[in-house]
């Protein structure tokens, strides 16, 4: 007999749809959850059994994803590796309380068991994840309680607010301060998902935020970051630049670099 793992990945060619892009939001009546599996190097790994309200979903293999929608209310969520019994229909069923409106990314766990609840992580944290993975298609879902998505387009065009490592966009050279490599294609990636949350965009606001930090130095960013954003083909009349000194307040010790967009 076919171990259940090795079964699934040999299913691993066509298993796999579209890679991922950023969801819309959805309506207040709906929840949207994200489900993903990092890419794993290691070969042969089982897959992870999600499931929905105690009914199987799906089986993410390494470097898939999964979304779908539910009512809001009370539902039980997990993703469980090397479940070849299903277990996870009827053990660890952690019961959370999703309201209407939200998206969540849930990350699965290699080391997860049964009795843990599942990993959910930060939006941000989440789409930087997820942007290497692909919907994973090999499998029937059963889980009743998934209804069709609803998005929100007019949600879909409200602000959009990015933090940026200013350590990681920044590099100095002869006492210049130019963007980095990581820098370049942070910056990049930041536009195409602009483009795709805002079709029309009005205006981008790039926000300095400093400590003790020398005025050239803040110039020498900005503009760096502004000719970045003008290159991604983002209209340079619609940029604009704010510098904020960052008072005993601040939240963090590094320094920030801020893109508001609408």
């Amino acid at each position: 007999m076919t171990p259940f793992y090795s079964a699934a990945q040999q299913q691993a060619p066509n298993a796999f749809g579209e890679r991922y892009t950023p969801v819309l939001p959805v309506v207040k009546e709906l929840t949207q959850i994200v489900y993903y599996r990092a890419k794993n190097p290691s070969a042969g790994l089982p897959p992870a059994n999600v499931y929905v309200d105690g009914r199987y979903h799906t089986s993410l293999l390494s470097g898939g994803f999964t979304s779908f929608c539910l009512k809001p209310g009370q539902h039980s969520l997990g993703a469980f590796v090397n479940d070849p019994q299903y277990r996870g229909k009827t053990e660890g069923r952690f019961i959370a309380d999703l309201p209407g409106g939200r998206t969540y990314f849930l990350r699965v766990d290699e080391q997860q068991q049964l009795s843990q609840p599942p990993v959910a992580v930060h939006r941000q944290q989440g789409e930087s994840e997820v942007k290497r993975t692909h919907r994973q298609i090999h499998a029937h879902s059963r889980a009743t309680a998934i209804v069709p998505c609803v998005f929100d387009r007019a949600a879909a065009q409200s602000d959009t607010h990015y933090v940026l490592s200013s350590r990681i966009l920044f590099k100095q050279i002869s006492g210049r301060t130019l963007l980095s490599d990581e820098g370049v294609e942070i910056l990049n990636e930041l536009v195409v998902n602009l483009r795709q949350q805002h079709p029309l965009l009005h205006s981008v606001i790039i926000r300095l935020t400093s400590r003790d930090e020398a005025p050239g130095v803040l110039r020498d960013k900005a503009h760096a970051v502004r000719t970045a954003l003008t290159l991604a083909a983002i209209p340079d009349p619609i940029i604009s630049t704010q510098f904020a000194e960052c008072d005993e307040n601040c939240p963090t010790e590094e320094q920030q670099v801020q893109v508001l967009a609408k």
